[in-house]
């Protein structure tokens, strides 16, 4: 109304135009009042069902799913059903993940605040000014990762910290990935006042109470006054920076996790050794039956839980690159702790305690990892 026809005819429609605005007005500061309370009570304090935190029962279902589609009917037929579907999802008003091509993500299968901040903030975009905009969102991306992180919280309970930890980074993901169409600066700058110093101030005021009308520089009133004036402060606070530390954080915490269940035998038996050469070079070191047995231990555990790891990646993240840079520093470490322990070996230990411990070289780890390593679904 105001663009097609007040602006057209200012003179004629100006109270008309005063009226429209001031409702204009009204409804999206009421808009912005309902948006708050939205975010806090939906987003923020939401209560999950233990349907909600069914990980990864809910993901290894739709992948059955599919297994039986695949079964039925041809690949390609397989996967127009399922595009068939996604493109409903997104035509009723839910976004699509493209970080995968799982069938988790075509049926979207997001935990219910991802879903909620996503649809809110693209329904906000559109009718609220670009300052506004940025408030909101900055609110309730911080509100969606206080959630995703109680959520990780509650499956690491029930389930294992590494289901959690997963759940956590392909949220985030999602979460990364959705709101980079939005066009807008996702920082904004909060002013705070720093009281500190009034409490500082006001102890001195106490303590100096007979020098309250002094008639020197040593009145105590007139320091407190200069003394205890409240400090403004300004914070910038970027969203989308906030998801990106915290997908940073949950990651650097899975591939520490996954390190030190994989190579766990062969770190205690590194440290041992380095604290004897440290502190007591004297002292012999640990028999090289020792070592073997560390080695041998470390070599199990990756042919054991390496599989079981790579499926899980495969079942919460479906997308091979993602998989590839959150595994390959785990890989590095494995090499890096087999070539820390050949270089001890080779400078302390006699070729016959080589012989017994028969440590793999970085070539040889490298052929064990990729031989328990299954090739991703196509």
């Amino acid at each position: 109304m105001i663009e097609e026809h007040v602006n057209n005819n200012p003179v004629q429609l100006e109270a008309f135009g005063t009226t429209v605005r001031q409702l204009l007005q009204d409804v999206q500061e009421r808009l912005v009042y309902r948006s708050h309370i939205y975010i806090r009570s939906d987003i923020l304090h939401f209560r999950p069902s233990p349907g909600d935190l069914a990980y990864p029962e809910k993901l290894l279902m739709m992948q059955s799913i599919a297994a039986s589609l695949q079964r039925q009917d041809s690949g390609g037929s397989v996967n127009s059903r399922l595009s068939q579907m996604s493109s409903a999802s997104e035509t009723n008003g839910q976004p699509r993940s493209h970080t995968g091509n799982s069938p988790a993500d075509l049926h979207g299968m997001w935990y219910p605040t991802v879903r909620r901040t996503l649809l809110c903030l693209s329904k906000l975009y559109r009718c609220t000014e670009r300052g506004v905009f940025q408030g909101l969102s900055q609110e309730a991306l911080a509100m969606c990762v206080q959630s995703l992180q109680n959520a990780a919280r509650a499956i690491a309970e029930t389930k294992s910290l590494r289901d959690a930890q997963l759940f956590e980074v392909k949220h985030l993901l999602i979460l990364r990935e959705q709101i980079a169409p939005f066009h807008v600066d996702f920082s904004v700058r909060e002013i705070s006042l720093d009281l500190s110093k009034i409490k500082t101030a006001a102890m001195g005021l106490v303590q100096r109470r007979s020098q309250l009308f002094a008639l020197n520089s040593s009145n105590a009133l007139l320091e407190f006054l200069l003394e205890g004036t409240p400090a403004v402060q300004e914070h910038t606070r970027d969203s989308k920076r906030e998801v990106d530390l915290q997908l940073k954080r949950v990651c650097e915490a899975f591939i520490r996790g996954t390190q030190q269940l994989l190579q766990q035998p062969v770190h205690s038996v590194i440290l041992r050794i380095e604290a004897v050469l440290e502190s007591a070079p004297d002292q012999p070191l640990p028999p090289a039956e020792t070592v073997a047995a560390a080695v041998t231990e470390t070599q199990r555990l990756i042919k054991t839980h390496l599989p079981d790891i790579q499926q899980s990646m495969q079942l919460y993240l479906a997308n091979r690159e993602t998989e590839f840079i959150l595994f390959k520093p785990v890989k590095v470490g494995l090499l890096q702790r087999f070539q820390r322990l050949q270089d001890i070996i080779m400078q302390q230990y006699s070729d016959d305690d080589r012989m017994i411990i028969m440590c793999p070289s970085q070539d040889q780890v490298s052929v064990l990892v990729s031989s328990c390593m299954q090739p991703a679904p196509s």
